[in-house]
């Protein structure tokens, strides 16, 4: 067959479902492959054929199940507290020789198969979670498919199973570390009010997880409410509490970026010291001081009591949304020439 005849042909592998002129999964040397991708059940067009030829294959394999993040963030980028940064190096030594723990010394004669890893990341929302499974993903040089499992319920009977079974196989198709967010929606303890769907659709994500030779994370803000039936599946737990005194005033002095214009007599430490809050509220607050300032015009730098409202505010806030996370600090000393 001469190249200008091989062109005439369209061809859809039932492996990739990429729609191409040629394929990696299969080879079209001579004019006989014509009847082996038939054979095969490959879905094969003639160029001119009447019947429309598929779309090209779009490489976004999970939307909108799930969102396909490119990772920002890198270990050096987190401000954890020590025990934090010690469980992700564990994960991080694990799956980067995952052949010599499981060849070379052996654990392969113990477990029976080469698994996976799923990781559990437990603590209040704004302490590093997303960011630490970003770092994760950016330290394997993989990308990260975030999920938030509202996307993955359906009406029908049947859908969700399919659904959840899509992500994972897309994500090892794709060769992604899955994260799951707000995975205490999914995995609340089961009880008189589940239904019975409910429940298979708990068990089937259970399973997958059990059997995903990748890495899966889970992050919750409450660890207490989690199924306890998937305490055998995690792997490594990971706990990310609100940031001490001392972190807090380094997470002050990253996100307030050197091109800010701050006037002069602000100070983390006292801001850090004062108000417990967690990494995500810092970065609310250091927006909001840069709001206050603005109001007074683009000229004005920023000030101490621009943080100092804007903290408040925060707090606030908090309280306002009805959640314990954010606690103003017991020890409630006073910055000098402020409340």
């Amino acid at each position: 067959m001469g190249k200008e005849d091989r062109d005439q042909w369209i061809v859809k592998c039932p492996k990739c479902g990429r729609v191409r002129q040629s394929c990696r999964h299969v080879s079209r040397d001579d004019v006989q492959i014509i009847v082996r991708l038939l054979d095969a059940g490959v879905e094969v067009y003639q160029a001119d054929d009447e019947r429309e030829a598929p779309e090209p294959h779009v490489h976004e394999p999970v939307r909108p199940l799930a969102q396909t993040v490119k990772p920002r963030f890198t270990m050096r980028d987190l401000v954890l507290a020590d025990g934090t940064r010690e469980g992700l190096l564990d994960a991080l030594a694990e799956l980067r020789h995952k052949g010599l723990m499981y060849r070379r010394w052996g654990l392969k004669k113990v477990v029976k198969k080469t698994k996976g890893l799923s990781l559990l990341f437990a603590g209040p929302p704004g302490t590093g979670k997303t960011m630490a499974a970003e770092a994760i993903a950016h330290e394997l040089g993989r990308p990260l498919h975030v999920v938030n499992y509202a996307q993955l319920e359906n009406m029908w009977v049947g859908e969700t199973e399919k659904n959840i079974e899509h992500v994972f196989h897309a994500a090892l198709e794709g060769g992604a570390v899955l994260f799951f967010d707000e995975a205490d929606a999914v995995f609340q303890r089961r009880g008189v009010m589940a239904t019975p769907w409910m429940n298979r659709d708990v068990n089937v994500l259970l399973t997958q997880i059990e059997n995903f030779p990748g890495v899966v994370i889970l992050a919750t803000n409450l660890a207490r409410v989690m199924d306890r039936a998937l305490d055998r599946r995690i792997d490594i737990a990971v706990e990310f509490p609100l940031p001490e005194a001392n972190l807090r005033r380094e997470i002050f002095r990253r996100l307030v970026p050197k091109e800010a214009p701050l006037a002069k007599g602000v100070d983390f430490e006292a801001l850090a010291a004062k108000y417990a809050l967690s990494g995500g509220s810092i970065l609310n607050v250091v927006r909001q001081a840069m709001r206050n300032s603005l109001r007074r015009g683009k000229r004005h730098r920023i000030t101490m009591d621009d943080f100092v409202r804007a903290a408040d505010r925060e707090m606030k806030k908090s309280a306002l949304l009805s959640t314990d996370h954010l606690q103003e600090a017991p020890r409630r000393e006073r910055i000098r020439g402020y409340a």
